[in-house]
This record gives C-alpha cells, structure tokens and sequence, in this order.
C-alpha cells in the first residue's frame, strides 16, 4: 500500500508521537498546521475507504460475468430454436447439428446454473436418467436417428426461455460463482472423464472442453484480479492449472484422454481455487450447490 502524506512531516511525526508539540504548532503557524491536519484526516478517510474498494471489484466481475452468461444462454436458445425448425421439417443432419451447437453455451455456463437455477439445471440438462431435456432428445437424435421430438424439443426451448429471463435479473454473487467454478472443475475430473454425459451423440469430450471455457471465463472475469493483487503465485498457479486442463481435454477423442491424470488435475485446481478463498475474503468453496 503507498502511503502519500501532504504538509509538514514533522508536524505529522508530532500527531502521533507528542501531542502537545502538535497544539503549539497549531497556535504558531495555525494555517499550516491546519493544512497538515487536514490532509492526514483525508489520508485516513481513504484508508478506512479502501477496503469496500475489494468487494465492490468483486460485485463489477461479477456483472461483468453477466453479461457473458447472458450470451452464452441466448446463443443456446438461438441453436436450439434451429433444432425444433429442422426436426420438424424431418432433417435429421441439420437437427443433430443445432443440438451440438446448443451443448456450446449451456456446458459454458454450468458454473451458474446448478447452484442458482438447480429446478432449470435438472429439467435442461438430466442426466444419466435424461427423459426430458437434452438428452431424452440426444436418445431420439442420435440414438434412434428419428426427428420425432418436438415435445421435447418444446419442452427444452420453454426451460431456456425462463433461463434467459433468469439469468438477466438473478442476484449473482461472487461466492455462489466460485462455489459453482470449484464444483464445475470437481465434475469434470471426477463424473466426466469415464466417459461423459453425450455418450449416445460422442460429443462427451466437446461438453468438456466448453465446461473448462466456462471455468477459465468465470474465473477471469470475477476472480483473477483480485487473487493476483494478493498473492502474484497463487494467481499464476491457478491460472496454470486450469491451462493444463484444456490441454488435457483437447484431444481428437476420448480414447486419447488420461483420466487418471485428468482426475488429479482437476483436484489439484480444486484445492487451489478453496485457498484462494480467504483471499478474497469469501467463504471455502462447497462441492454441493448452495449459492450464496
């Protein structure tokens, strides 16, 4: 912290060492005396005014990171809405395209959806047991190579629909969102890397590519700053770890994939993103959804 004193710096050593050294300077020389005082009150005001500067850069990544999600969220509805045009005229290529397309901004934005929208989360993204959602329409898709899902095609275009009116006035916050960074990078080591979730379309691998995007943005955006500012090693670790994972899922398939190496990387990350908790002044992040 760089303290800057204006004025006399005797006068200064006087105000706090001998007090009565102050008073006379006060009575000889009144206007400097004064100017000096003055300054070392508006010196303690900021320092006293520095603090909420931390929690209001957090609040402003946050916001910031809205405005991602929000993106991120739209571009999904947008695909999806393609998904239902070309299912109802039978193009089963052009379908399951819009469906890949669709997984891009929603696996994005898994570091909020889980803890702050869990009903949404559930009914957009069910899984293993996926009868409504992305996956009960993968099943048709991919699966049955039919085109005959427009209850579930509606379905999902309602869910985003209210996703996308969530996501523009839900209260977000900064513990909420590093909860949701740590589970996020948890899931993609630990349930995953056996194999994934778009088992039936092969597109596991994609969902864990856009979930570390989602980690690495989340975190930039909200976090990196600040953790920086307070411990440069940390923030490089950090900033590293989550490196190392897109380069441990950018792989031509999953056959290519070490999940063992995987599944340590994402718990190393885990650990640093939960010392990088007091930092920030924010609570240990949960591995269950529990925004905050």
């Amino acid at each position: 912290m760089n303290f800057m004193c204006h004025g006399n710096p005797d006068l200064l050593e006087s105000l706090f060492a001998c007090p009565s050294r102050l008073i006379s300077r006060l009575i000889s020389r009144p206007f400097i005396a004064l100017t000096s005082v003055l300054n070392v009150a508006v010196v303690g005001i900021g320092l006293v005014a520095a603090e909420p500067g931390h929690a209001a850069s957090l609040d402003e990544g946050v916001e910031h990171y809205r405005a991602y999600l929000m993106t991120d969220v739209d571009r999904t509805l947008t695909s999806a809405k393609r998904l239902r045009d070309s299912a109802a005229v039978g193009d089963l290529a052009a379908a399951k395209q819009a469906w890949i397309e669709a997984r891009i901004g929603w696996e994005r934005s898994e570091v909020f959806t889980a803890g702050f929208v869990p009903e949404l989360d559930r009914d957009i993204d069910a899984w293993p047991n996926g009868l409504v959602g992305f996956h009960a329409i993968e099943a048709r898709l991919f699966g049955a190579n039919q085109t005959d899902c427009a209850n579930e095609v509606n379905g999902l275009l309602l869910r985003l629909a209210e996703l996308s009116t969530s996501v523009r006035s839900i209260k977000l916050t900064a513990q909420g969102l590093l909860d949701g960074v740590v589970r996020l990078v948890f899931e993609v080591g630990e349930s995953k890397a056996d194999g994934g979730e778009s088992r039936v379309s092969g597109t596991s691998l994609n969902d864990m590519r856009n979930n570390v995007d989602g980690i690495e943005l989340a975190y930039r955006t909200i976090f990196a700053s600040e953790v920086d500012a307070r411990d440069r090693q940390l923030g490089a670790g950090l900033q590293r770890g989550i490196d190392e994972l897109k380069a441990m899922v950018d792989r031509p398939d999953l056959r290519h994939l070490d999940s063992d190496q995987l599944r340590a990387a994402t718990e190393e990350l885990v650990l640093k993103l939960q010392s990088a908790a007091p930092l920030l002044r924010l609570e240990k992040p949960a591995l269950e959804a529990n925004p905050k």
